[in-house]
């Protein structure tokens, strides 16, 4: 039966992934039967020259890639770049040295019935986006698809892909086609700098290969995939399909400011599912089947400068305690809201103007606030520093990355903690998921990681609503004989879906067999 599936759409896709491999028996026939009915022979090369990437083991990257796409959602394109210097078989972030013959592999393809395309496109504006060519599978090839009994656990979307990546800009987005991946090489720092590279990529592949074996999920979820609409920055209002299965649990940090950058600005750790949901959804994560807590720093980076400026912030440093524009903004709450905002973007630019637009760009539904003039940002902004003078000249001078990397480290030292006990937690920059009954050793460690890079402290609270209780307790020793009352906390259970324990018995299943696997290797 054929799919009903809507025209390909250049906004539904998600860019081609050169590190997608498996050795699977059903794979590799389908992959030689396709190199036969697609004439592929016509693609070996001349004489004694051998590749690195054979041309059937390209086209199985790319088909792959497709049928892990079609297992997501049927619908999802992939974006395929046509250019050859996308397919530089020396490039760090081509691990499984994907040639330039993947272009020629792909129009087979195309000509045999098997992919379809929707051709790239180029602006004439220089300051509009451009797109590359979309592909998808067709109707004969998801015919052979579905002939298949492998699993997404049976593919390694992440073979030998480079954790540790080097941008030439900051663009919150590690994905983004505007922000340039900068390839590095031994020869451009100094032996400190690369003792330091090779520590956190040794870190963080014992991180992914612990996240890999853990199941994370929300039992809630009657799929593996859900469909999110944007709400912020330039992609806001559209639709975005995110996996919460085994292809989307790889984590990588991304540094900033290119070779010039010396691995000092920026660093956060990216991707991860539970990166991409709504906050609204992150306290119901299970991890191994248990409930979760999320910690998370109060005012992160407002307290890190602060801090650093040798003053103490309150509790609560958003709070002006009087409506500064009462004729726009009638509320306290929505002022709060507004002014942490601001200051968060002001943190981020290097001058008031791009704040100001930073601000209003946030979120494109929020009328009211695409409303307020510069004059009126500015005026609530003067307000937080009269309040707070320490951030007098301070603001509007481009301290993000800098403070991005200040967090970076403290995640990293939380992370490499509980990695090395065998705990997985997962991290959204400065706040932190992990199993309920973790939660007191992690804030501990987040105090310790916090006070050994900063030599100081920031506040930190639980998000995830809980059950509370209280119990009379007896004691036995002289003036403690009368009964008090000691409040403790459960958390808040969610009933699970009939296909969550279907992916969860599929997780352990392959999971046994992998640890099969290894103990016989060990032998």
């Amino acid at each position: 039966m054929a799919d009903d599936l809507t025209k390909m759409d250049r906004w539904n896709s998600e860019p081609l992934d050169v590190h997608t491999w498996s050795d699977h028996p059903e794979i590799k026939t389908l992959c030689d039967d396709l190199y036969d009915l697609a004439g592929m022979t016509t693609l070996e090369p001349k004489g004694n020259r051998k590749a690195k990437r054979t041309v059937k083991e390209s086209l199985r990257v790319l088909i792959l890639d497709l049928y892990v796409k079609w297992l997501k959602d049927p619908s999802i394109s992939i974006g395929f770049s046509k250019g050859k210097v996308s397919y530089t078989v020396g490039s760090r972030y081509n691990g499984l040295f994907i040639p330039r013959k993947i272009i020629e592999v792909e129009e087979l393809l195309v000509d045999a019935g098997y992919v379809e395309e929707l051709l790239h496109f180029n602006s004439p504006n220089r300051t509009a986006r451009s797109y590359t060519t979309r592909i998808r599978h067709t109707e004969a090839l998801r015919d052979l698809f579905r002939k298949l009994t492998i699993d997404l656990h049976d593919i390694d979307t992440h073979a030998h892909e480079e954790c540790i990546v080097l941008h030439d800009k900051y663009v919150d987005d590690p994905d983004d086609d505007t922000n340039r991946k900068i390839e590095y090489d031994d020869k451009d720092f100094s032996p400190d700098e690369l003792a330091l590279v090779d520590i956190i990529r040794g870190q963080l592949q014992a991180y992914n290969k612990l996240l890999k074996r853990t199941f994370i999920d929300i039992p809630s979820y009657t799929s593996s995939t859900f469909t999110r609409t944007i709400k912020n920055g330039r992609y806001s209002g559209r639709k975005q399909t995110i996996s919460l299965g085994p292809d989307n649990k790889f984590v990588i940090r991304v540094f900033n400011g290119g070779l010039a950058g010396k691995w000092q600005r920026g660093g956060r750790f990216y991707r991860g599912w539970w990166q991409q949901i709504d906050k609204e959804d992150r306290c119901k994560i299970y991890i191994n089947d248990q409930p979760t807590l999320e910690v998370d720093f109060k005012a992160f980076h407002p307290n890190l400068l602060s801090n650093e400026l040798g003053v103490k912030l309150p509790n609560d440093p958003y709070d002006l305690e009087e409506l500064i524009l009462p004729e726009t903004i009638t509320t306290f709450p929505k002022q709060r809201e507004y002014v942490k905002l601001l200051v968060l973007m002001a943190i981020n630019a290097d001058n008031d103007k791009k704040a100001y637009q930073a601000f209003r760009d946030s979120d494109r539904k929020d009328k009211l606030g695409q409303s307020l003039k510069d004059e009126q940002l500015s005026l609530l902004l003067k307000k937080f520093i009269n309040k707070h003078p320490q951030f007098d000249g301070v603001l509007n001078t481009g301290q993000a990355l800098r403070l991005m990397n200040i967090d970076s480290q403290i995640a990293n030292l939380v992370i490499d903690h509980f990695t090395n006990k065998g705990i997985p937690i997962l991290c959204i920059h400065d706040s932190f998921i992990i199993q309920y009954d973790k939660e007191p050793e992690l804030r501990h460690i987040l105090d310790q990681s916090t006070h050994q890079i900063t030599a100081s402290r920031i506040s930190h609270d639980i998000k995830n609503k809980q059950n509370n209780y209280s119990l009379k307790v007896h004691g036995n020793i002289k003036n403690y004989g009368n009964p008090i009352d000691v409040p403790f906390n459960t958390p808040i259970r969610i009933k699970p879906t009939k296909q969550y324990e279907m992916r969860k018995s599929k997780f352990y299943k392959w999971l046994e067999i992998e640890t099969g696997k290894s103990s016989s290797k060990q032998r």
